[in-house]
């Protein structure tokens, strides 16, 4: 692809992206390492239905996470900055940054660097024989190098803003080569062994968490769930179907905190939204908002 290609394809992805840029994304180490953000939808799946979810194909996700941290000893960047990477990064970046530069809340290094880095995930990942788990990889390594940087006060301008991000976006584009490479050699393996432990949990929990179809490997459910909920305001609910505790109503699209969730007001009608199900057209609202271009890195996990 040439550079006035990925220019263009960079500003049209990023100018999605950042059309919500407070949108909260983390790396949750409750739920076993995955990053996700406010507009991923997460539910706990029943024991009677689990197992069938528990799908080698499900486990990409948290195959992701333990290959990386697997391969990360032999697949360190280069010190040397890729200079061609930084200037094609920053003639997309910019022009998207400065369009809502005028927001409350401009766009963050981190989202900034993650919208230049994943979309080039997609691109790098066509054609290959396993372009789901591909896709997982890469993403994975630029959310991890994007956001594990100390964090500090973003610059307040753009233009040293993508400097910033095109920096921290380059060094991930040069890691994900031997990171994809690394992993593809151990992931028949790694989702065989995850499926089985998607399938024990769902017989001795009662269910299993998921998150865009992608089984959630955390080691305490309920401590997932509370992070998902502190972090990203998603709210699963743990208890059985049918209680009658209920503590968001999301009734037409409108959600109605419970008192305690006020703290998540910048966030909490994304995170309720995530909650509906498919029958309540959640496809629909996403794309109504805009928030289709943030899942273009986020659906390349699905098959």
């Amino acid at each position: 692809m040439s550079n006035h290609t990925k220019i263009f394809v960079s500003v049209a992805a990023v100018g999605l992206l950042l059309s919500l840029p407070s949108v909260a994304h983390a790396s949750l180490d409750a739920c076993g390492g995955v990053h996700l953000s406010v507009v991923d939808e997460c539910e706990h799946v029943p024991e009677e239905t689990c197992a069938v979810q528990c799908e080698p194909t499900a486990m990409e996700a948290a195959c992701a996470v333990r290959l990386h941290d697997d391969c990360e000893a032999e697949c360190q960047p280069d010190p040397e900055p890729d200079v061609p990477c930084e200037e094609t990064c920053e003639a997309g970046c910019e022009p998207a940054c400065e369009a809502d530069h005028h927001l409350t809340r401009p766009p963050s290094v981190a989202v900034l660097c993650r919208a230049s880095c994943a979309d080039d995930c997609d691109i790098d990942c066509v054609g290959v024989k396993d372009g789901s788990e591909c896709r997982a990889s890469c993403t994975f390594t630029c959310d991890d190098i994007c956001e594990k940087d100390p964090v500090g006060e973003d610059p307040p301008e753009c233009e040293p803003r993508c400097a910033a991000a095109c920096e921290r976006s380059c060094t991930a584009r040069a890691v994900v080569p031997c990171q994809v490479a690394c992993q593809s050699e151990h992931y028949e393996g790694c989702k065989a062994r995850t499926a089985e432990q998607c399938e024990t949990e769902c017989e001795r929990s009662g269910g299993a968490l998921f998150c865009e179809g992608q089984f959630i490997a955390a080691p305490d459910q309920q401590a997932c769930a509370d992070q998902l909920r502190a972090e990203l305001a998603i709210v699963v609910d743990l208890e059985v179907a049918g209680d009658g505790h209920d503590e968001v109503a999301c009734v037409s699209g409108k959600c109605d905190p419970a008192p305690d969730l006020d703290q998540y007001a910048d966030h909490y009608e994304l995170g309720c939204m995530s909650t509906i199900d498919a029958t309540g057209g959640l496809g629909g609202v996403l794309m109504a908002l805009g928030i289709v271009g943030l899942q273009l890195s986020r659906r390349r996990r699905r098959v």
